[in-house]
């Protein structure tokens, strides 16, 4: 049979063989040729036959096997002619034809019984989803949980009236993101009584009355207030008074369903999905008495080993959310004290500001007490908060601690009060104090041909990009223009600390211990749930709005288990470098710690990543938006992050590498190794990173210019078929490209503003070898996506071919990022491998995958070879 690369025309003809083969006997030609002499019946086998090979290679697999069969058949009625007696030598001739079609027929009946099967399993699969979605809606009485009602409005398209019932001051701080979402206050009928006629007269906003009155063209309509539950409404409750007015006892206007009670109320929609609001609330549910709140403490907070019996035996957590019951005692030994001002009142205690201690009150030393949070925006473990709300704060180990305070006496009533840090501008976005904000606008969707992507604060004289061509960093001196390999140790940008403050140090000896209340901080902080439990007993993350880019990666990533171990057993907390200007202060690695410890412990079917995003946002304003970004953009910040935190070296400057200083390629190679390794030593670095060989040919004087330069990731085009290998992928990546227009730049040589041809070659692989598909180009002003299927090998992978550096090491496929859809409406997924196992990671949802769904997988964007052997995950033991 004859293999096209073309696409399989889809199943059109019959639904299954039987029915295929019926299509081919009930023709006229076959009833016509059972009745004609030999010289009509060949006219039709030569009419058939030439049909068949048009089919066949329009891959056009149903009309193909149809005109084989018949073919086959008036063979078998030439073989009954009249007069195929003086005919032989005709019935001869097609005899070798007759098999080749028997043979092809069988081939495309074997295709076509797997493809049938398989259109009939998903067919089965949707009917079945179908009946169970319909039984799920009969089912519907008299309420309804977030959960459904997030998939009603969104995966389900129903149309859906949302009256929220909530005071007026609580809509206009915050209500559901959705145009069909009305306010009617509860008290709105206040001692008139409950009745469609008077809501529609005393409703004053027109788009809001317009909907109540066409409320009977909504599929539902659903009712909620604060935190109600539909099981504890009294009769006289203002939802049960509004239902029963526009279902009950309005004989004008018939509803399609009886309306819905939203369990929990807008408490719980914000619960689940606090990004569909118009602006984040902090919870008003309490437990025991004590205001609930998301916090991470510093490192000065001493954890009490002793829980409560009261709280305990009280603390619950809500919605798959573990509430920490232990109130944090702080050592007021490392921090200054600040007396109240006079005027203020001594009993009180003041709201702490950023980096500002909390103030003790003068009656009650010895057990200092905790502020009332609930004046206070949450920490950024969810979206960020309304530019009217005050800043909120994340404590983490700050970068440079005060100076310990001078013992005091307990009659003093005075002390020198610190010098505060300015306040945070209440109109930026919600990041982390302490660490400089970008002044620079959201990137736009990700164009994969822009050179160059900034990613710190534009500023500065030296700014940090990433070449989304060849995934390496570099550093760019704004005032002369020209990239440098690393920042002067005098750079005047950086401002000098303070005299009053001194650099911390860390005790690279010791590792972070995994508290039980640190294990259920990180269950609550991350939104942990444990319903609907996986039953391959993985992790899922949560889509925050158009997230799934950084889901993929971060799942791609986790299940690289050199590492995970590394974070797990702790050994990332003694590499942490604070110092450099490039980095977070810890920010990245320790919020990452958090994440992969909450993935793999196996406790949760789910988790909602928003301390991770909005720590990330804080370096990256575009990811703590939700418009979509690409996956591949943010693995490579992703990896720099983690890289410029875990970075053990001093930064020394360098002195630029000439090449004609070095005899042989292999000692320039060295050489530009040694020099990277100097200023850039991490863990990723050891995984990720390998070494280019780069070609330059000016094309006026002909100087051969090489260098080499470290990359993490390789992007290679794909040639303009329907399908390729990965070998033909990595060909195409070693051909020339032309520098030419804007990309030229004057030769060292010539001195001449020249075009020039540059190539690019793997001199030396890293240990994870990460392969990204160019799968989008411009053209007419628009960017399109090549949908080609790529063949690429999952075990024992030998790349020598490619590289000049030999090495003995297989790589096996252990991660592949898939990507649906177009450049501006997308979604990603994953394929990750655990031992042999591999899984298919779709956002919370994880299942089981069989590699033959990697073989045929048209989506595969990224790819994630290692030659690591796989190891086993070392979990640390949680202290009691």
């Amino acid at each position: 049979m004859t293999t096209s690369t073309k696409e399989k025309v889809g199943l059109y003809i019959a639904n299954d063989l039987e029915e295929l083969n019926k299509r081919a006997d009930d023709n006229p030609s076959i009833q016509k040729a059972k009745l004609s002499n030999c010289a009509q019946i060949t006219h039709i086998i030569e009419a058939t036959w030439q049909e068949a090979k048009k089919a066949e290679l329009n891959c056009d697999e149903e009309r193909a096997y149809i005109l084989y069969m018949r073919l086959f058949a008036c063979f078998t009625a030439l073989k009954q002619a009249k007069d195929v007696a003086s005919n032989q030598s005709s019935v001869q001739y097609y005899q070798k034809g007759a098999l080749i079609w028997l043979e092809k027929a069988d081939q495309l009946s074997e295709s076509l019984k797997s493809r049938y099967d398989e259109k009939n399993a998903v067919k089965l699969e949707e009917d079945r989803k179908n009946k169970a979605e319909i039984d799920e809606e009969n089912n519907l009485a008299t309420s309804i949980i977030s959960k459904l009602l997030y998939t009603y409005m969104n995966t389900r398209k129903k149309n859906i009236l949302l009256i929220d019932m909530r005071s007026k001051a609580n809509y206009d701080q915050s209500h559901m993101k959705t145009a069909a979402c009305i306010h009617i206050p509860c008290d709105l009928m206040k001692g008139k009584g409950w009745t469609s006629w008077g809501v529609e007269s005393a409703l004053t906003d027109s788009d809001a009355a317009s909907k109540f009155k066409q409320r009977a063209t909504y599929d539902y309509v659903v009712l909620f207030d604060e935190g109600s539950y539909e099981r504890n409404l009294s009769s006289d409750h203002c939802l049960q008074g509004l239902k029963q007015a526009i279902y009950s006892f309005d004989r004008d206007v018939k509803l399609k369903h009886e309306p819905l009670i939203l369990e929990g109320g807008y408490q719980d929609w914000c619960c689940y999905y606090p990004t569909e609001n118009t602006a984040p609330l902090p919870s008003n549910k309490s437990n025991n008495g004590l205001q609930s709140f998301e916090v991470a403490y510093p490192e000065d907070v001493i954890q009490s080993e002793q829980v409560p019996s009261d709280a305990a035996s009280d603390a619950q957590p809500e919605a798959g959310i573990f509430i920490p019951a232990v109130m944090p005692q702080v050592d007021r030994t490392r921090k200054p004290i600040q007396t109240p001002k006079p005027e203020q009142d001594e009993t009180q205690i003041k709201p702490s500001q950023p980096d500002e201690p909390l103030q003790p009150s003068p009656v009650a030393k010895e057990q200092p007490q905790i502020p009332d949070r609930s004046i206070k925006p949450i920490t950024p473990a969810g979206p960020s908060p309304v530019a009217n709300q005050e800043p909120p704060t994340v404590p983490t180990t700050p970068s440079i601690p005060p100076r310990p305070a001078p013992s005091v006496s307990s009659t003093a009533t005075t002390s020198e009060v610190p010098k505060q840090p300015k306040p945070i501008d209440t109109n930026q976005e919600n990041i982390p104090p302490k660490f400089s904000v970008p002044n620079r606008e959201t990137l736009p969707i990700y164009r994969p041909f822009n050179r160059a992507v900034p990613v710190n604060d534009t500023n500065a004289q030296f700014q940090k990009r990433f070449d989304a061509v060849t995934g390496r960093k570099i550093i760019l001196d704004t005032k002369t223009n020209q990239y440098v390999s690393n920042v002067p140790e005098n750079d005047s940008t950086r401002p000098p600390p303070a005299p009053s403050q001194t650099i911390p140090t860390i005790n690279r000896e010791t590792k972070p211990v995994l508290t039980e209340q640190k294990r259920r901080q990180i269950a609550y902080d991350y939104r942990a749930l444990t319903d609907n439990f996986q039953i391959n007993r993985r992790t899922g993350l949560k889509n925050l709005g158009n997230s799934c880019y950084m889901n993929s990666i971060i799942q791609s990533l986790s299940f690289n288990f050199r590492l995970t171990n590394y974070f797990l057993t702790g050994e990332f907390y003694k590499d942490i470098n604070q110092k450099n200007k490039f980095g977070s202060g810890g920010l990245v690695v320790k919020e990452w710690f958090n994440l992969v410890y909450a993935l793999w412990c196996s406790q949760f079917s789910q988790l909602s990543p928003y301390p991770f995003k909005n720590v990330v946002g804080s370096l990256q304003r575009a990811y703590l938006g939700t418009q979509q970004q690409d996956a591949h953009e943010f693995l490579v910040f992703l990896l720099d992050a983690l890289h410029e935190d875990l970075n053990q070296t001093n930064r020394p400057r360098l002195e630029e590498i000439k090449a004609e200083n070095y005899k042989t390629e292999q000692q320039l190679a060295d050489a530009t190794k040694q020099a990277f390794h100097l200023h850039n030593k991490s863990i990723v670095i050891d995984l990720f990173y390998g070494l280019f060989k780069s070609t330059t040919i000016c094309l006026s004087c002909s100087y051969n210019s090489i260098r080499f330069e470290a990359f993490a990731i390789i992007s290679v085009p794909i040639p303009p078929v329907r399908q390729c290998s990965l070998d033909e992928c990595m060909d195409l990546f070693r051909e020339f490209e032309y520098l030419t227009g804007e990309e030229r730049y004057e030769c060292s040589k010539c001195k001449r503003l020249s075009d020039k041809k540059r190539r690019l070659d793997i001199w030396e692989l890293p240990k994870i070898f990460i392969v990204h598909f160019k799968r989008f180009r411009l053209q007419q002003m628009r960017y399109i996506k090549n949908e080609s299927l790529i063949r690429y090998p999952t075990a024992s992978v030998d790349f020598s071919r490619w590289t000049h550096t030999r090495s003995t090491s297989k790589y096996s496929l252990v991660s592949v990022v898939n990507h649906f859809g177009s450049m501006n409406s997308g979604h990603y997924t994953s394929f990750c491998k655990d031992g042999n196992q591999w899984y298919y990671c779709d956002d919370e949802s994880i299942r089981a995958a069989d590699i033959r769904e990697l073989e045929n997988n048209v989506h595969a964007y990224l790819l994630f070879y290692s030659s690591i052997a796989s190891q086993q995950l070392s979990l640390p033991l949680i202290s009691n």
